[in-house]
């Protein structure tokens, strides 16, 4: 907590009155916890593109993926799902307008993810994420302007996944991520700049998916784990080693979803999904001493801070409890072409938190077009993420790839 505090404070003598709206970005980019009620002790940690939801049909159903039907964004929720897909390779890409409640115009997540089967025990996928922030103009302590940058994050990743069983598969992914926020715009008050920062992650998954029969119609019952951005931790002042480094945000998502066919032309499915961030959360400290009150150190090594996640929340187990995400979706698809989808996410450490999201989706030959948006639910202070659109076009180039080699074969 000491390092968010010091962070805010050089920032607020940096900054002008215009750039008040470039603070709150740069302290959402950081994950700074320390500006929320004090009874509350949200996690901290940096690349927050790797919390945003890249899809817009997971969007729609709660922010759930780790078990729902295969789909071509898996990189994302869990790689180990690419090899029970039914098709054998795909490509997508979409676009989320980010924080426009708030009048943040130029800020977006692009997100492009692709994949292809080797053999019928083997898959492959890759997928970008690029987080822009806009352009921003940054002046001293005398309103002297220093220079116009483009913060932005960044991550890029390939993964592997390999059926182990008729209807169990494992994957995992490795990840290169790049977090500029300030464009080195900023020296903190020992006069280091807080330079751009590089970061590793991996991903391991596991999934299973098994076709059976409720009554008279046909479902399949799917179960799916993964943990998200394992890894080194994030320093924006790589010149000073005594600077304690940011965490990734490392997730673990679990959940289950069934899907069945009513008939020939409604198919019908349900997912639910808990998740939590395996990161320490921050102690309570006296404000005079920095001694800590309540809770553990958070000054730890990323694979500790896995573990003590558990077991470390100042409020004891409740908190614990409480810091466990919630998300449960439904979607209701016709002659698998029109898909109308809807959920709810509940989350109660973070602020504003809480929302219900429905989502669109229109399959038309090879190409797939589908858009969520979100509705906070939350009372209190107006979320941010209010009116957030998440739309998505993907394309199976299974079917190209087959119909083309019809016409070599004729």
């Amino acid at each position: 907590m000491r390092k968010e505090k010091k962070m805010c404070t050089f920032i607020s003598k940096k900054v002008n009155k215009a750039m008040r709206k470039t603070l709150f970005l740069l302290l959402f980019s950081l994950g700074v916890s320390n500006m929320y009620a004090q009874d509350k002790h949200p996690v901290v940690f940096a690349m927050p593109v790797l919390t945003i939801v890249p899809d817009a049909k997971a969007a729609g159903m709660g922010d759930i993926g780790v078990a729902t039907q295969p789909g071509v964004n898996d990189q994302y929720w869990n790689v180990a799902k690419y090899i029970l897909n039914d098709a054998s390779s795909g490509l997508s890409a979409s676009y989320i307008p980010w924080l426009h409640n708030i009048g943040s115009a130029n800020i977006n997540l692009m997100y492009l993810s692709g994949f292809y089967k080797i053999d019928r025990k083997q898959a492959i996928g890759v997928s970008l994420h690029y987080f822009s922030l806009g352009s921003m103009d940054f002046y001293d302590a005398g309103q002297q302007f220093i220079k116009k940058v483009n913060p932005n994050e960044f991550a890029i990743d390939a993964s592997y996944s390999r059926l182990l069983g008729a209807y169990f598969s494992a994957g995992v992914a490795f990840r290169y991520l790049r977090s500029d926020i300030t464009g080195g715009a900023f020296i903190d008050d020992d006069g280091i700049k807080i330079e751009p920062a590089n970061a590793w992650g991996a991903d391991i998954g596991f999934y299973y998916n098994r076709p059976t029969h409720i009554q008279s119609y046909t479902a399949r019952i799917a179960a799916g784990l993964s943990i998200s951005n394992i890894g080194s931790k994030v320093n924006y002042n790589a010149d000073d080693p005594n600077r304690t480094p940011y965490f990734l945000p490392t997730i673990l998502r679990l959940g289950g979803n069934l899907a069945f066919d009513m008939d020939s032309r409604n198919e019908f499915s349900f997912g639910l999904e808990l998740s939590k961030y395996l990161i320490p959360t921050p102690p309570v400290r006296d404000n005079t001493t920095l001694e800590i009150l309540e809770g553990k150190d958070d000054d730890v090594s990323g694979p500790m801070g896995m573990i003590q996640s558990f077991y470390d929340a100042p409020g004891g187990f409740s908190e614990e409890l409480r810091e466990i995400m919630i998300g449960v979706g439904v979607q209701y698809t016709y002659l698998r072409t029109l898909s109308v989808r809807g959920g709810y996410h509940h989350d109660a450490i973070w602020p504003n938190q809480k929302y219900v999201t429905v989502g669109l989706g229109i399959a038309y030959k090879i190409y797939g077009f589908d858009v969520s948006y979100m509705i906070p639910v939350a009372s209190g202070l107006a979320s941010p993420l209010a009116n957030t659109l998440h739309i998505s076009l993907s394309i199976d180039l299974s079917k190209i790839i087959k119909r083309k080699t019809s016409i070599e074969r004729y």
